[in-house]
């Protein structure tokens, strides 16, 4: 899972660290102020030189013990040599501060290699800049470079991870409800062919059931071959019942029979299947807006693959344009070797990740958090 964006993180943080490293255990050069006079210049010689010369018939009287206490400080700080300009290299004071050059240089390595792993431009340009400043205001310890560079990019990847706002908890939600009687809560599932909306259904309800919450299945596509019989076999799987109709039936009557039905006989969720459909097509839309109005859902989820790169940023967009979309789920983590679309998905779409699908069985889901995606694309230190 996101093994790619893990091992060039990991090679880039590396070979800067390395370098930064050796660079530091060079030995510093001097350079004497250009407005050092030649008296300076001798009382700096050093002293069995100085010793060997004869004394000039009249000597200058000698500094004060002020004077000379304080000018051999001001000559060490005149003549500490800040590497390439702007670096205090870790033999001067222990510790490394990284100039302009060598951040800009580090943070563009990151930024192309967050946008290779599918990574959205915009979402790339947050992280690079909040990298820039972190590393620009850090004096970071000449032998823990690698180790606080892992620290200083998982804490960049996080601020914008974390922009991803708060979305509704299903179990509370319909805990909630239940206590005060309003059921069944009606749950819409949307998204595109192929991004396991049937099997997501499936794992969710499995956590319902979990939690005493009885569920029934909706089979309203009506319209993909064999969508019918899919959910008849996920519903037999995790042992709830399914309402259907024939294919070619309106789904939006399928969704209403199962809300009947769920009434009927007090269960308390009802999941609400839909065809797999393009943001592009517009026949397909205008029938899940119309399922939309009928059924009424209370929390609208979309069903994205996280290796659909950023397509799903905009199929996402378009569905919003026409349904308020609640939540997303995130499908097939162990599939996706970049792992940038979960990155762009929490900080650009404006709509909360719910669950992360993590494999085939029916309890391979976890709740979003952004701890999840980090350990497995940056572990901590």
């Amino acid at each position: 899972m996101f093994n790619r964006l893990k091992e060039r993180l990991s090679e880039a943080i590396r070979g800067f660290a390395k370098k930064e490293e050796e660079s530091a255990e060079e030995p510093q050069e001097t350079s004497e102020p250009e407005d050092t006079t030649e008296a300076e210049k001798q009382n700096t010689a050093p002293a069995k030189l100085r010793e060997a010369e004869p004394e000039p018939e009249s000597a200058p009287a000698a500094p004060s013990k002020a004077a000379q206490k304080e000018k051999p400080q001001n000559q060490v700080e005149e003549k500490i040599h800040i590497s390439l300009g702007t670096k205090i290299k870790g033999s001067v004071l222990g510790n490394v501060r990284l100039g302009e050059n060598e951040v800009d240089d580090f943070v563009q390595n990151i930024k192309v290699l967050l946008l290779e792993s599918d990574v959205s431009f915009e979402t790339a340009e947050s992280i690079s800049e909040s990298l820039r400043e972190r590393l620009l205001e850090e004096h970071i310890g000449a032998r823990d470079m690698k180790s606080r560079l892992v620290e200083l990019v998982r804490a960049s990847l996080e601020d914008v991870m974390k922009s991803n706002a708060s979305g509704p908890n299903i179990i509370e939600f319909v805990k909630a409800r239940k206590a005060s009687g309003q059921l069944p809560v009606r749950i819409l599932f949307l998204g595109p062919n192929g991004t396991g909306k049937t099997t997501t259904m499936a794992k969710v309800a499995k956590l319902l059931s979990s939690e005493g919450i009885s569920t029934v299945f909706s089979a309203s596509d009506t319209f993909r071959a064999a969508a019918i019989e899919q959910s008849e076999y996920h519903a037999k799987k995790v042992g709830v019942p399914i309402i259907k109709s024939s294919y070619g039936a309106d789904p939006a009557s399928v969704a209403f029979d199962a809300i009947k039905y769920a009434t009927a006989h007090g269960i308390d969720t009802v999941l609400i299947d839909t065809a797999g459909r393009q943001e592009t097509n517009r026949n397909l839309l205008r029938e899940v807006e119309k399922m939309y109005r009928v059924a009424k859902p209370d929390i609208t989820i979309y069903v994205a693959e996280s290796t659909g790169g950023n397509a799903v940023l905009n199929q996402v967009g378009e569905f919003s344009k026409s349904i308020k979309v609640d939540g997303i789920i995130l499908t097939k983590l162990d599939c996706d070797a970049k792992g940038g679309n979960a990155i762009s998905i929490a900080h650009s779409s404006g709509i909360p990740i719910l669950f992360l699908g993590t494999g085939e069985s029916y309890d391979d889901m976890v709740p979003y958090s952004t701890d999840f995606i980090l350990d497995r694309i940056i572990p901590a230190a």
